[in-house]
Order: structure tokens, then C-alpha cells, then sequence
């Protein structure tokens, strides 16, 4: 039994409304954050950490791979720039295992076999596959080789290894569309079984496996990988092209608006071993290095409610939002100058999947953003964003605006994602809920339970209060972990 308002409700243990086996979504963790932590983000030497050593070993910052237990069946291990180049040589583009980084797995064999002994190392800590960044062109010393033999090579003997993912970033052929089309094509041939990443040219969007929205500073990310989502999701694929947008470290937009996940961020939390302040991650706004639990959420929810394809299908508020920052010394990589501002917008509202924007009313004050989706298999995802608001240099604040949210969601289908902080939350449908029976559960939990008398049915409408979804997805929240709730709802005939 347990009390609400004076009155004892009976909580009805059900099924578990997330499945147990591991989600097909392309969502990965990227080792380039971590790497510059373990160095303290020395110039010129975040390349140096990327080694075996590392990622296996039992050092105080080492074991890379026994990151995120919770989830990491349904994640890549992206090695991030420099697992093939020399330690004394940066020459960027081998895309060969280094037996320098990594003596165990790449001192001797063909290369096929030094790749598939990786992997099979990176599975067995229970990762999806191992995956890697690789330069936009290939290193000198293959300048001989055309560009297809040497990808082709290379891609079948990581297809034949069971590699999983190539994160395509910066070199020579970095803002060639052509080049990025060639290589995705090639990919396709040569390796079906891989995720070709592309990124920085919006007209590569419609070709590619999945486009990354690419850096941002952690403080302002919302409105900033909103805005760039927003140009992503604006696309339509092409035939064949799987078309996905990867949102990098946003999970809850990832969650909501059917887009891929890209973790940055790592359990290494406090300051560098240098003693100085995390500048990737600072500890101010949302202290993303203390919000892990949104990442389990949102991954697990993919589950459920995989990433889809583009299809410039998107409806997208013309109000915008306006977010503000006065960065202090040390709260941004890229912005490095303290008492510079940073203003970002971003659409109010957005949704996709034929959803109509939701209704946001608050009483006074600003507004949170509110995203929403209707995935191809049916599913609903909801979810309110926080908002960055600097008065002065000293007046800075995060956090979600409460608001009596209303979506009009259309046909009932089942199960509903709910993240974030809200006042009350509406859902409409097109058919009556009278005598219906809601089950809820925190995403990180295994049961759900029945909620039915704490929320609000009338007509065709269920209203949530926004303390039920505070207490139903933190419920399962790791103590000292900083993440807004994430919950699952079911709708169901009580008959």
C-alpha cells in the first residue's frame, strides 16, 4: 500500500514495458572525450591515449570498455581519432589497426584477423561491436593505391571482423560531398553490415547511414543541437540511404525526435587529474558528467522506439526560444574567453512523425522546449527540455520551466515515452478512455505498476501530474545522478 492525499491505493505489479533484449539503434560511445580527460586535455596529446591499455586496463583511468554496464549491449565502442596513426607519425588515414596502441591485437595476423581479435575483446566486455573514427582521406603513404582498392580492402576485412561503425570526420576530402557519397556507396558494397557516419555537409544527409550534428559545447547544446536537428530532420533520404540524424550527446532529443545517440560524456567525474576544471564537461547548468541516468533512459527507450529516416515530414514552431550564457574561465573547450556570451535559439515546439505541435501553457515566465515524435511503429515519445537563462554574469541558471502541456496525440497505441519536468501533461486521443487501466515504470526499472487512480481521465483525454512523472522516473534514479525522469506509460483496456 502506499498513501497519496490521506488515501491508500493498492500499486499493482505488472509486466515490464521495456524489452530486456538489446535494442538494432545505431547508438554508440565515443572514447574522444574521455581521451582528453586522461591527459587533461594537454595540447596536441589527446590522440596519445588511444590505446589498448586504456581501454582494458585497470588503472585509475583506464577500463574505457567497462563503461555504461546498463546499456552497453546496445552500444558501439567508437575508438575515436587516433587508433590507426602512429604514435611519432601522425599521418591520419591508415585505418589499420596500430600495433603500437595495441601489441595484444595487431602484432601479428592479417589485418582481418588483427581487427576481428579487437572486436571479439570489445564484445566480450559486452559492447554491440567495436567501431572507429577514420580521417577524410587516406594516409601518404597509400597515395599510390586508388581510393577504391584502398576502402574496399579496408571495409571488407572490417565487415568480415564484425565491425560495426566508422565515424567519418575531418582531412582532406572532409567538405567533399562527392567524396562522402563515394565512400557511403562503398560501404554499402563492401561492408552492408556497417554504419557509415557522415557529418558537416547538410547535403550529405539524404545519402547517408547517419549524419552527426558534430561538436557542441555541453552548457548551450539544447538550442544548439536542436536548430542543427532541426536542418537534419528538414532532409528526405534517398532510396536505399538509411538517413539518420545522430545528435551526438543530447539522448533525450535523441529519444524524442527518432534521432541516434553519440555519448560523449564518461564517469570520470570531477576535476582533470591535473586538478583543473573540466572544461568539457563543467560542472555548472546541467553537469552532464552527473546525468548518466538520461543516457541509460534514452538508449533503453530505443528499444521501443528505434531512430528513424528523414523524411521531411517535421512540424517545426516559428517561435523561438532564446537561451543565454556568460561563460566563466574553463566552461567550454571551444569557448575559451571568460565573461564572452553565447546566445542560441531554437524552435519552441517540434514534432515529427504527422504529430501536431503540443499546446504549452505557463502561468508566467519562459516556456521549456517541448519536442515530440510518432515513430513508424506507432510509438509516442513526449519530452521537455531545459532552458540555459543568463540575467548577468552572475545571475546564470538552468533548468525546466513547468507547464500544463497538452498534445493532441491522435490514434491510441502503445507503449507512451515521457521525458522531463512538467506541470501536468495531456494526453488526447482519438477514442474514449473511459475504463481504462494506466501502467507506469521509471525506464531503468523492470516492472511497472498500475497508476490509475493518481492520474486524470475524462472524454478522451488522460492528464499526468508532473509530480507522478518526478516520482515515476526517478524511481529507479542512482543516488547523486542529476537527470530529469524518464517514465513509460501503457494504456489499456481494463476490461
Amino acid at each position: 500500500m502506499v498513501a497519496f492525499g490521506g488515501i491508500l491505493t493498492l500499486e499493482l505489479r505488472a509486466e515490464n514495458l521495456i524489452p530486456t533484449a538489446p535494442g538494432t539503434a545505431p547508438d554508440y560511445f565515443c572514447t574522444w572525450n574521455v581521451q582528453g580527460y586522461v591527459l587533461s586535455y594537454a595540447p596536441k596529446k589527446l590522440r596519445d591515449a588511444m590505446t589498448e591499455e586504456n581501454m582494458f586496463g585497470s588503472g585509475k583511468y583506464q577500463n574505457w570498455t567497462g563503461f555504461y554496464p546498463r546499456i552497453r549491449s546496445d552500444l558501439y565502442f567508437v575508438m575515436d581519432d587516433s587508433w590507426d596513426v602512429d604514435f611519432k607519425n601522425y599521418d591520419y588515414g591508415a585505418d589499420l589497426l596500430n600495433p603500437a596502441r595495441f601489441p595484444t591485437y595487431a602484432s601479428s595476423g592479417t589485418e582481418q584477423e588483427k581487427f576481428r581479435k579487437l572486436n571479439a575483446a570489445v564484445q566480450a566486455k559486452g559492447w554491440r561491436a567495436v567501431g572507429g573514427w577514420i580521417a577524410a582521406n587516406k594516409a601518404k603513404a597509400y597515395q599510390d593505391m586508388s581510393d577504391h582498392d584502398f576502402y574496399a580492402e579496408r571495409l571488407k576485412w572490417m565487415e568480415a571482423a564484425g565491425w560495426g561503425y566508422l565515424k567519418v570526420d575531418w582531412g582532406s576530402n572532409s567538405k567533399s560531398e562527392k567524396w562522402r557519397r563515394q565512400l557511403t556507396e562503398w560501404g554499402h558494397q563492401y561492408a552492408p553490415n556497417i554504419y557509415v557516419e557522415q557529418a558537416m555537409i547538410w547535403s550529405c544527409v539524404p545519402f547517408s547511414d547517419v549524419f552527426r550534428t558534430y561538436d557542441i559545447e555541453a552548457i548551450t547544446s539544447i538550442p544548439v543541437t536542436l536548430s542543427r536537428v532541426c536542418d537534419g530532420i528538414k532532409q528526405v533520404a534517398e532510396p536505399g540511404a538509411k538517413g539518420l540524424i545522430n545528435c551526438e550527446d543530447e539522448p533525450v532529443i535523441g529519444a524524442a525526435l527518432g534521432c541516434a545517440i553519440g555519448i560523449m560524456r564518461h564517469p570520470f567525474v570531477g576535476n582533470l587529474p591535473d586538478g583543473q576544471q573540466d572544461y568539457a564537461f563543467p560542472p555548472v547548468a546541467r553537469d552532464l558528467k552527473r546525468c548518466v541516468n538520461e543516457v541509460e533512459r534514452a538508449v533503453l527507450w530505443h528499444r521501443v522506439a528505434p531512430p528513424f529516416r528523414v523524411d521531411g515530414q517535421a512540424n517545426i514552431d516559428d517561435v523561438k526560444l532564446n537561451d543565454s550564457w556568460c561563460f566563466q574561465e574553463r566552461e567550454g573547450w571551444s569557448t575559451k574567453t571568460p565573461g564572452k556570451w553565447s546566445r542560441n535559439s531554437a524552435p519552441a515546439r517540434i514534432t515529427r512523425g504527422g504529430l501536431p505541435l503540443p499546446t504549452v501553457k505557463v502561468e508566467s515566465g519562459e516556456a521549456p522546449f517541448v519536442i515530440a515524435s510518432r515513430h513508424p511503429n506507432g510509438v509516442l515519445t513526449v519530452a521537455t527540455l531545459g532552458r540555459t537563462i543568463c540575467a548577468s554574469p552572475t545571475d546564470r541558471k538552468y533548468g525546466t520551466p513547468l507547464a500544463d502541456i497538452t498534445l493532441e496525440a491522435g490514434k491510441l497505441t502503445d507503449p507512451i515515452g515521457i521525458f522531463g519536468h512538467y506541470q501536468t501533461l495531456t494526453l488526447s486521443f482519438d477514442t474514449p478512455m473511459k475504463g481504462r487501466k494506466v501502467l507506469a515504470q521509471d525506464i531503468l526499472d523492470h516492472q511497472a505498476k498500475d497508476i490509475t487512480a493518481q492520474v486524470v481521465i475524462k472524454d478522451n483525454t488522460i492528464t499526468l501530474p508532473g509530480k507522478l512523472i518526478d516520482r515515476i522516473g526517478l524511481e529507479k534514479a542512482d543516488h547523486g545522478d542529476k537527470s530529469d525522469p524518464g517514465m513509460v506509460i501503457s494504456i489499456l483496456d481494463a476490461k
